[in-house]
């Protein structure tokens, strides 16, 4: 079998594909809230293939059990508890806990 290309240019044009994704999910989810899970799913096997990490700010976006798109209100439910977020996606009931605040080596 044929190795995959991981130079840095392919890396570059991946994240970008991802950042694109992620983009349409929310631009679409309005009107087709399946097809902006497809986009994730999408935008997920690109940065498994490519071996390109997910930015922080699209991690928290969608589900990582289910790979549907969160939207607070409507497919998760955001919580503050006990100095956490708890991001509960609603299809699948799964729980993601984030800790509050920038401050987190634990230093005042």
């Amino acid at each position: 079998m044929r190795e995959r290309s991981k130079t840095p240019l392919s890396r570059k044009i991946a994240k970008e594909r991802i950042d694109r994704l992620f983009s349409q999910a929310q631009a679409v989810f309005a009107s087709h809230p399946r097809l902006s899970d497809r986009y994730v799913e999408i935008a997920r096997k690109i940065a498994m293939r490519q071996r390109v990490r997910i930015s922080r700010v699209f991690r928290r976006k969608f589900c990582r059990r289910c790979s549907s798109y969160l939207v607070p209100g409507k497919t998760s439910r955001v919580r503050i508890r006990s100095g956490r977020v708890v991001v509960t996606c609603l299809v699948c009931k799964a729980r993601r806990r984030y800790p509050v605040g920038g401050d987190t080596d634990g230093k005042e």
